[in-house]
C-alpha cells in the first residue's frame, strides 16, 4: 500500500469504514476502529495515526519502521508521540531510551498506568531494535510479536479544556524486526476514564471462555494480584527476576494477601511471576 493511501486510510478510518467492516463498540463510550491490516517493511516507512479522528485531522501518533539501514544493519520499530502534546504510552524511560510496554489482552490502561513510554516528539518509543544482528535486552517487543497491545494516553480538547483520553494499538513485531503490522485500536471516549487492552475488539470474550489464569497489575510502587474465584482459596507464590533470569526474591502469600510493594526490589525492570492454583501468569515491572 502507498504511504500516502496508507495515512488517508489512517487519518479519515471512521463512520463509513466502520461500516463497510462492520465494527462494532463494546459499550457506548469505547469506539473501536478495525483498520486493515497495514504492513511496513520498507526502510523509514510511517504510519501516521489520528487514533480520536478529530476534525482538525491532528496526527496523534507515528509508527516509523527502519529495514538494514547504514553500515550497521539497523532494523526496528518505533513509535514516535505527535498531536496537541503530552501524549504518551505505556512504559519506561530507562538510560536515555524509551522502552513501550508489550500490554496483554485486558490489561487496564488508565489515569494509575505509568506513562513513560516516550519522550518529546524529537524522542521514539522503542519498540525493538537490532544493530549488526544484537537486539536491546529492554525491548519488550524484540524477538518478534503477535498481537502485542501499545496503551495510549491522548490529549484533546473538551469544552476549550484539554482533557486525557486513554486507548490502546494492536501490532504484530517480525521476529527479524524488519516489519511491523498494524491491526486495530480502540479509545474511551469519556475522558480521563480507563480502557483495557482489546476492549471493544470482541477478542476479551475469546480470552474469556480460555482457561482463567490469576493476574498481575503493576499500580505505582506496587503489584496487585489479581486470582480467578476458583483458587482464590489458595496460597499461591509470587517471584521476581531480573531480564537475565536471576531469581532476586519468592514469596508465599496467602489469598488475602493481594497487594505487595515493589521499593525494597532493586531498581530498573524486573520480571514478576504469579503461580496459583496450577497456573502461571508474568508481567514486566518497573521499580523506581
Amino acid at each position: 500500500m502507498k504511504k500516502k493511501n496508507v495515512k488517508k486510510i489512517a487519518l479519515h478510518y471512521t463512520g463509513v469504514a466502520s461500516a463497510l467492516l462492520g465494527a462494532q463498540q463494546a459499550n457506548a463510550q469505547v469506539n473501536y476502529v478495525d483498520l486493515p491490516d497495514t504492513t511496513l517493511n520498507t526502510n523509514n516507512a510511517t504510519l501516521e495515526l489520528n487514533i480520536d479522528n478529530d476534525t482538525n485531522g491532528v496526527v496523534d501518533y507515528r509508527i516509523i519502521q527502519y529495514v538494514d539501514t547504514t553500515d550497521f544493519n539497523v532494523s526496528g520499530s518505533f513509535i514516535q508521540a505527535r498531536g496537541t502534546g503530552r501524549n504518551q504510552v505505556v512504559g519506561l524511560d530507562y538510560a536515555n531510551y524509551y522502552y513501550p510496554f508489550k500490554l496483554n489482552l485486558g490489561a487496564e490502561i488508565g489515569p494509575d498506568t505509568i506513562f513513560k513510554g516516550l519522550g518529546t516528539s524529537r524522542n521514539w518509543g522503542q519498540l525493538a531494535l537490532s544493530i549488526a544482528d544484537t537486539s536491546y535486552p529492554n525491548d519488550q517487543f524484540a524477538g518478534g510479536v503477535t498481537d502485542g497491545f501499545i496503551g495510549l494516553r491522548f490529549r484533546d480538547f473538551r469544552n476549550d479544556t484539554l482533557r486525557n483520553f486513554y486507548g490502546w494499538l494492536r501490532v504484530d513485531v517480525a521476529p527479524d524486526l524488519k516489519s511491523i503490522t498494524i491491526k486495530d485500536y480502540a479509545w474511551q471516549e469519556q475522558f480521563d476514564s480507563s480502557i483495557v487492552a482489546g476492549e471493544g475488539s470482541g477478542l476479551l470474550g475469546l480470552q474469556a471462555a480460555e482457561k482463567v489464569q490469576p493476574k498481575l497489575q503493576q499500580r505505582g510502587t506496587f503489584l496487585h494480584v489479581i486470582l480467578p474465584e476458583s483458587i482464590q482459596q489458595e496460597a499461591y507464590e509470587l517471584s521476581f527476576t531480573d531480564l537475565s533470569g536471576k531469581t532476586l526474591k519468592i514469596i508465599r502469600l496467602q489469598p488475602d494477601e493481594t497487594q505487595v510493594p515493589l521499593k525494597d526490589l532493586p531498581k530498573g525492570i524486573l520480571v514478576a511471576r504469579v503461580q496459583a492454583g496450577g497456573q502461571e501468569n508474568s508481567l514486566k515491572v518497573v521499580v523506581y
